[in-house]
């Protein structure tokens, strides 16, 4: 592998070579001041964790080394210009949103976008109309926004200024967004996409197209999910029809919402990471997806789990694998029981584990996995029963209860989710990971939302809440609000 030029790293190199003194921030001056139970560990990288120093740049007004390595990063992705995101995909989808609308404007969302989507649209003060996606019948999971709910909601809200899409889904699958995107800009909608999972798409066949592509106007890749890059690494990626008072806008944004002092070892990564992903050859690229499927023909091998085998419509990413429970344990416990050998997915739902292999090749786990089937062994395969949970959701367009303003100005009380029903919820309940509100603020709550929740909670999911999830904050009286 042949690396491209990485000015960034380069310029940091060069800052090394000096063997410098630090009278300056952070406070373990170049790596000379550690605790002593990780200074091991951490001592390669703290000469890295340096600031903004004389040829280093500044990420708020790169005209050096942080400059260059951005370009570079734009000129990979096929982007009008590319910015550097030290605060994950998160502000990255509050700087774009807040960027691109103006407050009171009408948005469509789709429903089942990240929390940070719905945390930017209501500090940007939009109108947001929530698009139920399309579902996959076999797994029951979102896959993504078709042609025809956008051309309802359209009808419905001639008015919207914009659409924020989430692709691919956290599984790694989505249909053809081309259509949707295509009609979203005929009809001079802004379209914005939160691409957490698809840093990696720039290197090409056999992987999906980005949106970016397909015309979107601004793109977010959390570069450490898929890409060797440190977590919280991201781009924002601007096409070139994007008008320039808008992309100041956003710019504008990441500096309010990217820390003053940002990470010099995140930026260095997000560098390197674009230069990883660039170098890859075709050949090694088929090696690392040969690695794929030895490990998922490993795992064929235990009866107790079926990999799921996505429809051929559909837009999969290879690196991930979605395993299905054919037992009874749930999603959740069957994770746990990857995790007692040793093998850690990257989250579960009721009947699903979810792997996800990286951009390289690596020793596959044969021990683990044998320990792993030898311990699901005591499990009866049950046959599957065809679930009809999906059968009645319309694709449609929906409004919001209340706004955050609004919801501020109401009573409140906690009930119980049995008495929560047709209430309008005053907070949002998230399962995490994956991080997508079950239920919004403002949002009324129905019998399929709390049969939802607690389904997930007998089967063992994990939620972000300050307390056990058995209630839920809901507007105390419509009356106050009529």
């Amino acid at each position: 592998m042949t690396y491209n030029d990485t000015p960034l790293i380069k310029a940091i190199h060069n800052y090394k070579k000096n063997n410098p003194t630090s009278f300056h921030v952070p406070g373990h001056k170049n790596g000379l001041f550690f605790h002593e139970s990780i200074y091991k560990q951490f001592e390669g990288a703290l000469g890295f964790d340096v600031t903004e120093l004389a040829g280093l740049d500044d990420l708020h007004a790169p005209t050096g080394a942080i400059s260059e390595a951005q370009k570079k990063a734009a000129n990979f992705y096929k982007a009008k210009e590319t910015f550097f995101l030290v605060g994950g995909s998160t502000v990255g989808n509050l700087a774009m949103i807040y960027g691109a609308f103006n407050r009171g404007d009408t948005v469509f969302v789709q429903r089942n976008s990240h929390k940070s989507v719905f945390h930017a649209l209501e500090i940007a003060g939009v109108v947001p109309i929530l698009l139920t996606p399309e579902f996959d019948q076999y797994t029951e999971l979102p896959i993504g926004i078709s042609e025809e709910t956008l051309v309802e909601a359209l009808h419905d809200y001639p008015e919207a200024k914009g659409l924020v899409l989430t692709y691919p889904n956290y599984y790694g699958v989505s249909i053809d967004l081309k259509a949707t995107i295509t009609y979203a800009k005929r009809h001079r909608l802004l379209v914005l996409v939160d691409e957490a999972h698809a840093a990696h798409y720039a290197v090409g066949s056999p992987f999906p197209t980005s949106t970016l592509n397909l015309g979107a106007d601004v793109v977010v890749q959390s570069a450490h999910k898929m890409l060797p890059a440190l977590t919280m690494s991201s781009f924002l990626h601007i096409n070139d029809k994007l008008s320039d008072y808008i992309r100041h806008s956003i710019k504008e944004a990441l500096t309010m919402f990217q820390s003053s002092s940002p990470s010099y070892l995140l930026m260095a990564s997000l560098d390197g990471a674009r230069s990883y992903a660039e170098a890859l050859s075709k050949e090694e690229i088929n090696q690392v997806l040969a690695g794929v499927q030895e490990f998922k023909k490993e795992l064929t091998t235990i009866k107790q789990i079926k990999i799921v085998n996505w429809p051929d419509a559909y837009l999969c990413d290879p690196l991930k694998v979605t395993i299905r429970t054919t037992t009874n344990l749930t999603g959740f416990q069957l994770q746990d029981m990857f995790m007692k050998h040793n093998l850690y997915p990257e989250l579960a739902d009721d009947k699903h584990v979810l792997l996800v292999c990286g951009l390289g090749v690596s020793e596959l786990p044969f021990t683990h996995l044998h320990a792993l089937r030898q311990s699901l062994e005591q499990y009866e395969v049950i046959e599957e029963v065809s679930s009809n949970s999906f059968q009645n959701i319309k694709m449609n367009s929906q409004k919001l209860e209340l706004s955050s303003v609004e919801l501020r100005r109401v009573p409140k009380k906690r009930v119980h989710f049995e008495e929560a029903v047709d209430a309008i919820s005053a907070e949002a309940v998230i399962p995490y990971p994956p991080g997508i509100p079950i239920v919004l603020p403002g949002e009324r709550i129905t019998k399929q939302t709390v049969e939802q929740i607690e389904k997930l909670i007998a089967a063992g999911a994990t939620f972000q809440t300050e307390q056990e999830v058995k209630d839920v904050l809901v507007v105390d009286s419509e009356d106050s609000y009529e």
